[in-house]
């Protein structure tokens, strides 16, 4: 026992002496100055332990007798074991002197640690080079806080990065203010004693409160990471300023929420000259309409004050007895042409306005221009060409064909203007993709004089025209504008000055397939209705009643006339002979022509009904879509014509 005792002894007076001369070293001495929890170790040539020593009390201890006589191999990860990285760090020490590296190690217990080693390579008095000395740190507390700082300061960079004269501070999970800078003081009022602890709602109105809105901003900035808002806000004194504020969620490295940034900043300044800017832009904008206004009502002024020259003139001319025959056919032709041109007019205004109500069929485009060509010959004459370029398989559009006519003859006149009655008119049309979707264009060019800059901006106003006074109504383009919008299409126009000008209609290609090889409506001889046709007439206006029932009796018609749609219904049940179409006007007090058309519809559904409207909010909605529509003024002609197709079309669905 005695011996045993002796021995262990002389054992730990040796590894003390070790130990010691271990920490005299002045290579070691070198190391120690630099950190401050580590433990200390000697290897030989082979990598193989000699003396391990650790020194800080918080470093885990590892038993010297498992750890003297084997290589340090056993600290490094199984995967940095498996890649021999151990041995790699002992040949660089070798090679240049020195080693240091940072990285995952494993303590003696088996958990994970960041650990710093430096290795240095010992060589005796004679430069020989005879083992390994270096220290291992474990430096995890130093990471993770390292980890901690960065965050807080990234976050912190996140919310004062490029912003000036903010208020900034920082909130608690809950809401409370933690701190608070030197803007936030200056634009709410509160210094930094009376700031913190408080919450974050003592800057929000009362009603603002009482809804729970600064809840519901963190809730919102919880979920989504962030929030931004514009609103009122109040100062330390009460009083109300407008601001724009951030809230950014701050995480740890598990996630969870820590708290709040939060960025406010006074933008009062900035709102007030908003406000005023939409002031005046509000005025400016109605000075515009009222000037739009008085142009719109100057030319409609103009243009139907010459008109009723005209009928007034004629008609006072015709009671003249002693007229001959040939006088009096030429005033009542003038009194028939200028009532056309008057209708043509009203179009244009309700195709400018939007309002006009149209019939889209499903059209092509290229069969059109085939079909109006010989039309456009004879309007342009034989000093102007007209060259066709058309698209290959052109899709489909959907738009009123006597509207889309209207548009391309308006715009061919245009360009014979333009080019002073000699030139080429290119007719092109293409498929393209537009902000919509797929589109047709349809390109009308000139080789005109082409529009000036500041001219071409105004084209599309309404009555703004180039062309001397009598010359043309100034409703042409916009018309056309008006036609293109309300068809879900736009029109857009490109001119040069010298070289001519383009007008591109674009128009959204139709879903269903084409029904038919030509886009037109048949424009046949007028249909004669059958005579004996018995017509129930529902209109609330006299002298339009009269007329109508003048020319259906001239027709051979039987006709019985309702004042109203209340009246029309009493008719239906009373006649006993029946009737063979209802012909009604869509704007009636009361019953209106829609309402009624859809009782009819239902008490009758094999009863033709006819519209008939000069202007209607409904109908221009698209609502009664389903029956026949037919515009006022109309003409003799016009009316057979649609009564005999509506009679047909209900035979056919019968």
């Amino acid at each position: 026992m005695l011996v045993t005792i002796r021995r262990y002894a002389i054992l730990m007076s040796a590894a003390q002496a070790s130990r010691m001369a271990l920490i005299d070293d002045p290579q070691v001495s070198e190391l120690l100055g630099e950190i401050s929890d580590f433990a200390i170790f000697a290897l030989d040539l082979d990598g193989v332990c000699t003396a391990w020593t650790p020194i800080s009390r918080s470093y885990q201890v590892a038993p010297v007798d498992e750890v003297v006589g084997y290589p340090l191999e056993k600290f490094y990860t199984a995967e940095d074991r498996e890649s021999g990285l151990y041995w790699e760090n002992l040949k660089t020490a070798a090679r240049e002197g020195r080693l240091d590296s940072v990285g995952l190690r494993e303590r003696w217990d088996g958990s994970e640690a960041w650990t710093r080693i430096s290795i240095v390579k010992k060589v005796d008095s004679a430069g020989d080079h005879v083992g390994y000395v270096g220290i291992v740190y474990d430096e995890t507390r130093q990471h993770d806080a390292a980890r901690a700082l960065h965050a807080s300061e990234e976050a912190f960079q996140t919310l004062i990065q490029g912003l000036h004269d903010h208020a900034i501070f920082m909130l608690s999970p809950e809401g409370y203010i933690t701190n608070w800078n030197a803007g936030a003081e200056r634009i709410i009022g509160y210094t930094a004693e009376e700031a913190i602890g408080q919450h974050m709602s003592v800057f929000h109105t009362e009603a603002e409160r009482e809804r729970g809105m600064p809840d519901q901003i963190l809730e919102q900035a919880r979920i989504a990471g962030r929030y931004f808002e514009e609103g009122w806000r109040v100062r330390r004194d009460g009083e109300r300023f407008r601001a724009e504020s951030h809230v950014q969620a701050i995480h740890d490295e598990g996630g969870s929420i820590i708290g709040f940034g939060k960025i406010t900043r006074d933008i009062t300044e900035q709102y007030e000259a908003r406000r005023h800017l939409a002031a005046t832009e509000e005025a400016l904008n109605q000075s515009e309409k009222l000037r739009s206004l008085g142009e719109l009502t100057g030319g409609i002024a103009h243009d139907f004050n010459n008109l009723l020259t005209v009928v007034r003139g004629s008609a006072e001319l015709l009671k003249n007895q002693t007229l001959s025959d040939e006088a009096k056919a030429r005033h009542i032709n003038a009194i028939v042409e200028t009532a056309d041109r008057a209708s043509e007019l009203t179009g244009q205004l309700l195709s400018f306005a939007r309002r006009q109500p149209l019939q889209p069929k499903r059209v092509d485009l290229n069969a059109v221009i085939l079909d109006m060509t010989e039309l456009l010959k004879r309007t342009l004459g034989g000093e102007v060409s007209i060259l066709k370029m058309p698209g290959a398989d052109l899709w489909p559009v959907r738009a009123d064909p006597t509207q889309l006519e209207n548009l391309i003859l308006n715009a061919a006149i245009n360009a014979r203007f333009a080019m002073e009655g000699a030139g080429t008119l290119t007719l092109a049309t293409q498929n393209v993709g537009g902000p919509n979707g797929e589109e047709v264009c349809l390109s009308i060019s000139d080789t005109g004089v082409g529009i000036a800059p500041e001219i071409l901006d105004h084209v599309f106003e309404p009555f703004f025209t180039t062309k001397g006074p009598g010359e043309g109504t100034g409703l042409g383009l916009s018309q056309a504008y008006g036609f293109a919008a309300q068809s879900g299409g736009r029109l857009e126009i490109r001119s040069e000055v010298g070289r001519g000008t383009t007008l591109s209609l674009h128009l959204p290609r139709a879903e269903a397939e084409l029904a038919s090889s030509t886009g037109r409506e048949d424009k046949g001889a007028d249909l004669d209705v059958p005579r004996g046709t018995r017509v129930l007439l529902v209109e609330d206006s006299r002298t339009v009643a009269v007329f109508a029932q003048s020319l259906l009796e001239d027709m051979g018609c039987e006709v019985v006339h309702a004042k109203c749609g209340e009246e029309a219904l009493i008719a239906l049940d009373d006649e006993p002979s029946g009737f063979d179409i209802v012909f009604s006007d869509i704007v009636m007090p009361g019953l209106s022509g829609l309402d009624l058309a859809a009782k009819v519809r239902c008490q009758k559904p094999t009863l033709p009904i006819l519209l008939a409207t000069g202007y209607s909010e409904a109908a221009a909605r698209g609502e009664g879509s389903e029956f026949p529509i037919l515009p006022k003024p109309y003409k003799r002609g016009t009316l057979s014509t649609k009564l005999r197709e509506t009679m047909d079309t209900f035979s056919k669905a019968a």
